[in-house]
């Protein structure tokens, strides 16, 4: 049972130790100082959240003047389209214009219906830009409401956290101390223990010697050979000297007992309190799935969680302004094809004012209409200027959204980084220590009950050592109660005490023989050899 219970404080001990390893010093100075940036990184997230949210709002600003300058350059095109439905038609009724000014009409009219296939395509490009802004905003509003939520309440608890690491290693090294020093004391429990289990052995080897006294008195014929009266006090004076001897076996017997009781209830004493500070360093008595480390681990899995939001939320705002930039590049390409559009009808209404000259008055009304087709181009030269403004404003929005301006942009994803390094640590640390617990808590709750169940079977007072002392009472009966004369009885008694004297090997055997038989080695000096034990300086 004592080799058992050693085997099983050694191992609770080992658990113990691996436990501590899984959360060393320099897993918590790293763990402690990442979980310290992140929080930091994390209190700063909402103001770079707001100053993304403020420039996605400025493009959706910028699509909707262009939308405004989609309509005017509209307006423009459908008034250029009827002056050049107004040539062809007044040149028909011109005998002098003849077919040339309603060919020049056709041109115009066709160049201006490109131009508005043109301006259809920008605004259906626009329109899809628009929503793709409009929903990456509505996502930026999400994450607003989520950080009302989640902040300050979040990387605080991780700051929180980074402090409680570094206070629970300190509490965990407290701890290893304490369990240390227990099992220092187990360990001299143990050695007292196996020392006082030889009193079985020893106790055994004086019952024999006792009775084997016994067998020396019936066979000894000196006795036999004296009178019944020096006979009986012989007998008497054995009996009291082997009772002697079973009384100091009885007493050391009670005394090793009783270290040994003390030990094993010692050692189930030392073995609850390994278990006691178990819990107390990992929160065990709370149950596994409240323990510090799972509770550290829900934490940052939290700051994680809004992280991957806050990632997601940059991703999206780079996304779109790669979207944004690269429809200002195309919208600008069609503003150009609408501006190429403009200088060729610009250029036909020229030509047609040059022709109406030549033909006299009959060609005014012509003349007249071409003026008004050119004024016309130039508004739409100034709408699409305006448009190719407002392009620059999107480029440039799109490209500042792009790069965050150095203001916060990639902060969530260099969180994330950090915050998955710390919740990788913490979970390993954490499936292992979970993974001992379990084994530390059935090998303690094994030797607890172990030793507590020997202790409360250990009743060898009752089992052995009241048959000892009821033996010696016995003896020490047989032997009576008055004092016993050995002038007479003495020479007989001597080959049977010389006998008895050979078989101790206990030293305390030959102190309590030394102690009863004093006065006939007093009496007969030349028989003291005869009793002595030549090795009894050796124990």
């Amino acid at each position: 049972m004592l080799s058992r219970a050693v085997e099983g404080v050694g191992a609770l001990i080992a658990s113990l130790d691996r436990m501590r390893d899984n959360l060393n010093a320099e897993t918590v100075t790293a763990t402690s100082a990442e979980l310290a940036e992140a929080a930091e990184t994390l209190k700063s997230l909402p103001d770079s959240l707001d100053l993304r949210r403020g420039r996605v709002g400025e493009l959706v600003k910028v699509g909707d003047g262009l939308a405004g300058c989609i309509e005017e350059m509209r307006q423009h095109l459908a008034y250029l389209r009827v002056f050049a439905i107004n040539i062809k038609i007044t040149s028909g009724g011109i005998v002098a214009a003849g077919p040339e000014f309603a060919i020049f009409a056709q041109e115009i009219y066709d160049c201006i219906e490109l131009g508005r296939s043109q301006l259809d395509a920008f605004n259906g490009d626009l329109m899809s830009l628009d929503q793709t802004l409009r929903g990456a905003l509505a996502h930026e509003h999400e994450l607003a409401r989520n950080c009302v939520a989640l902040f300050p309440a979040v990387p605080d608890a991780l700051t929180a956290s980074a402090s409680a690491i570094a206070a629970h290693h300190a509490k965990i090294s407290g701890v290893a101390v304490s369990v240390a020093a227990l099992a220092r004391d187990i360990q001299k429990k143990v050695g007292g223990g196996l020392a006082a289990l030889q009193i079985g052995d020893i106790t055994r080897q004086r019952i024999e010697h006792v009775q084997a006294g016994l067998t020396f008195l019936g066979d000894s014929a000196e006795i036999a050979a004296l009178s019944p009266e020096p006979r009986e006090r012989a007998h008497a004076f054995t009996h009291r000297l082997l009772a002697a001897q079973l009384a100091a076996t009885a007493e050391d017997f009670h005394r090793d007992v009783s270290r040994i009781g003390l030990n094993v209830i010692g050692m189930a004493a030392d073995a609850s309190e390994i278990l006691r500070l178990r819990d107390l360093a990992f929160g065990q008595g709370e149950g596994a799935e409240n323990s510090f480390l799972r509770g550290l681990e829900n934490n940052v899995g939290q700051a994680l969680g809004l992280v991957d939001h806050m990632t997601a939320g940059e991703q999206a705002a780079e996304d779109v302004s790669r979207s944004a930039a690269l429809a200002a590049r195309e919208l600008t390409d069609r503003i150009a094809g609408i501006q190429n559009i403009r200088a060729d009808v610009q250029m036909m209404a020229l030509n047609t004012t040059l022709k109406c000259s030549r033909i006299g008055e009959t060609g005014k009304p012509l003349a007249v209409i071409a003026v008004e087709l050119r004024q016309h181009a130039l508004h739409l030269e100034k709408s699409a200027a305006r448009t190719l403004t407002a392009l620059d404003g999107l480029s440039s929005a799109a490209d500042t959204l792009g790069r965050g301006g150095g203001d916060g942009q990639g902060k969530a994803a260099a969180a994330a980084t950090v915050l998955s390094g710390a919740v990788a640590r913490i979970g390993k640390a954490g499936d292992g220590i979970e993974s001992d617990l379990v084994t530390v808590a059935r090998q303690g709750a094994d030797v607890v009950d172990m030793l507590r169940r020997a202790a409360d079977r250990f009743d060898f007072h009752k089992q052995i050592g009241s048959v000892l002392d009821q033996a010696a009472e016995d003896l020490m009966a047989m032997s009576g109660a008055d004092e016993i004369a050995t002038d007479d009885i003495g020479a007989a008694l001597r080959p049977t005490l010389a006998k008895l004297a050979k078989l101790y090997t206990m030293a305390q055997e030959r102190d309590v023989h030394r102690a009863m038989t004093e006065q006939l080695v007093d009496d007969a000096p030349h028989a003291a050899a005869q009793v002595q034990d030549p090795d009894d300086g050796l124990f």
